[in-house]
């Protein structure tokens, strides 16, 4: 018996599927690559995949934690979430603007530099007389060790073939009569054969994040960065953090190929805008190298990540690895190497070991703190008596994630919150005065914060003062919102509020990072820090003193300097790119760091607790 298939529109696209009975409103969006926020990875949790829908019988009834979550007046007007609402019948959907993860992304591609450079990968140029004669006592044998050996002749360095890409390109008909460029790596031998002479030489530097996807186009000879693109990760509408994503994989048999292909997608169109900016080609592209947390490493593998969800959540291999663009399904010669770094545990992957390549805290006589702020939190302090390393679960709130208006750094954020006595609260929005506000976004919730406990509005346990101006209390005079900006301010025609659930968020998270600084450096024997290098999409972008003034970091007197870096993961990449000793010092320091799991650290379980509070201001 066939199923019975339901007709679903989308709109203002005017696009449609048809899906059978029982699938729910997002299913029927990914089926047509329609990108609905979906921040709990489905579950229900988070209310922002909400869609208005016509007629409301062709979908399931809504559940009550549905309609909570949605409100009397949204759920009135034919609002639904999307992950909940399953089809029953022919339906319209309309997608508001706020709902649409339409892909912007801000930071990670400000980096400007020249690199040193050793790279592993170099272009040889081979005229059509070296390949017809092969040097007088050439060998015979095979087409590969005559041009091997006319190649050598000719003085241009020894090759050696053996990879299949390269003897694929050798074998093209095109390549018999004519002059050809050889792809040559240091350790592959030939990855790709070439007809013609082409001298550009370019390679990618990738930077995988959790929430943020950065592409670094390459110049091999010079050293420098010629272009640079970003994006938001895809598989954000799986799940915004890590475990919700390690959870699809289980839970969904081709789950691990889904989530690969949805990055890969996304990173073949930005190393195409790349290109088409530098006036290059895919055939330009040499080699490329890969930076991201354990998981999202493990994924664009194909590597299933189960083993990083559960205890003692162990990475496959943590050594680094080198693969093929075809392998990987990456628009590129099919032969190009792909050098994916090697990790330090579960939650400290490539990324952290990027920072630290670039940073070069190991180097330094003086004691330096590198904290990395995303979806997860990464701190690295260097001493003269080595590196120290741990994890830190701060969620991803502190990206706008999981909060009531959060969202990401793109057009229509309030990134800055300000307080002053006599003016109140002043707020920035991402797209300059002209734009208007549809949530907030990493910094400026944690501006707000600072704001809040400035102003008297919010008390140090994070409880929302009563009567405060702006505090909305419930039926039992709890303080449930603070209103940071009225309906008529936003775009989305609802206030742009902070309520106590993203205060406690907040708290969690700033508590899980100000605890792993402080046992690091307890472990360390660290009283004093020289300097302070915050990085990261988020943690180059927001405003460190109110970082401080929240209790996020330890108090001022214990920094030195404190420096912002824009990508140092994507640094690191850049610079293992261009130099393979960069490489081998990233293995070598993955083996020696000193790594601590938080969670087994004596008084971590009745310190943590401690750090939840907000400081008097």
């Amino acid at each position: 018996m066939s199923e019975t298939m339901h007709r679903v529109v989308f709109e203002p696209m005017g696009l449609s599927v048809h899906v059978p009975g029982g699938a729910t409103l997002l299913e029927a969006a990914l089926k047509l690559g329609l990108p609905l926020r979906s921040d709990c990875g489905g579950k229900g949790l988070c209310g922002k995949c909400a869609v208005q829908v016509s007629p409301g019988d062709a979908l399931t009834p809504a559940a009550d934690a549905e309609a909570k979550l949605l409100g009397t007046e949204r759920a009135a007007s034919g609002h639904r979430l999307a992950c909940q609402a399953v089809v029953l019948g022919p339906v319209r959907v309309a997608i508001p603007r706020e709902t649409l993860d339409i892909g912007e992304a801000l930071g990670k591609t400000g980096i400007e530099a020249f690199f040193g450079l050793h790279p592993t990968v170099e272009r040889i140029l081979v005229a059509a007389e070296d390949v017809s004669s092969g040097g007088r006592d050439a060998p015979r044998s095979d087409r590969a060790s005559l041009v091997a050996s006319g190649v050598s002749a000719a003085g241009r360095g020894r090759v050696r073939f053996g990879d299949s890409h390269g003897l694929r390109g050798l074998a093209g008909p095109d390549l018999f009569r004519g002059d050809m460029t050889l792809v040559s790596h240091r350790e592959r031998g030939v990855t790709a054969a070439l007809p013609g002479l082409r001298p550009r030489s370019l390679g990618v530097a990738l930077d995988l994040g959790t929430t943020t996807l950065a592409a670094y186009l390459c110049d091999i000879s010079s050293g420098s960065i010629i272009s640079s693109r970003a994006s938001a990760n895809p598989q954000r509408r799986f799940g915004e953090d890590v475990i919700s994503r390690i959870c699809y994989c289980n839970s969904e048999e081709s789950g691990v190929e889904t989530l690969r292909v949805a990055v890969v997608e996304e990173v073949n169109a930005l190393i195409a805008a790349c290109l088409k900016e530098a006036g290059g080609s895919p055939a330009d592209v040499d080699e490329l190298t890969v930076v991201g947390n354990t998981t999202m490493q493990q994924i664009f593998a194909g590597i299933h990540p189960h083993g990083l969800g559960v205890s003692p959540y162990l990475p496959v291999f943590a050594g680094a690895l080198d693969l093929t663009a075809a392998e990987l399904g990456l628009s590129v010669n099919p032969g190009t190497n792909v050098y994916i770094f090697p990790v330090v545990s579960g939650f400290v992957g490539g990324d952290t070991m990027g920072a630290v390549i670039a940073e070069k805290p190991h180097r330094s006589k003086d004691t330096t703190l590198i904290v990395d702020i995303g979806t997860n939190g990464e701190v690295v302090l260097g001493t003269p008596g080595g590196l120290w390393v741990t994890s830190c679960a701060t969620g991803p709130a502190l990206e706008g994630a999981q909060l009531e208006c959060g969202m990401r750094a793109s057009p229509g954020a309030v990134h800055r919150v300000t307080w002053e006595d006599g003016a109140g609260f002043g707020c920035e929005v991402v797209g300059g005065p002209g734009e208007a506000a549809r949530g907030l976004c990493g910094s400026g919730v944690i501006d707000a914060v600072a704001s809040m406990l400035r102003a008297g509005v919010m008390l140090p346990s994070g409880r929302l003062k009563e009567g405060a101006p702006g505090v909305i209390v419930d039926e039992d005079g709890i303080g449930r919102l603070f209103e940071l900006l009225p309906a008529e301010c936003s775009s989305t025609g609802r206030p742009v509020n902070v309520s106590l659930k993203d205060i406690r968020q907040i708290q969690l998270a700033k508590a899980a990072l100000r605890v792993g600084i402080h046992v690091l450096m307890r472990s360390a024997g660290v009283q004093h820090v020289d300097t302070l290098v915050l990085t990261g999409a988020f943690g180059a972008r927001f405003d460190w003193a109110n970082g401080i003034a929240i209790g996020m970091f330890p108090d001022r007197s214990v920094f030195g300097s404190v420096r912002v870096v824009e990508n140092a993961a994507g640094v690191g990449a850049v610079m293992a790119l261009l130099d393979g000793r960069a490489r081998e010092e990233a293995a070598t320091l993955s083996r020696e760091i000193n790594f601590l799991e938080l969670a087994e650290e004596p008084g971590f379980a009745a310190e943590y607790p401690g750090f939840m509070s907000f400081p008097e201001l």
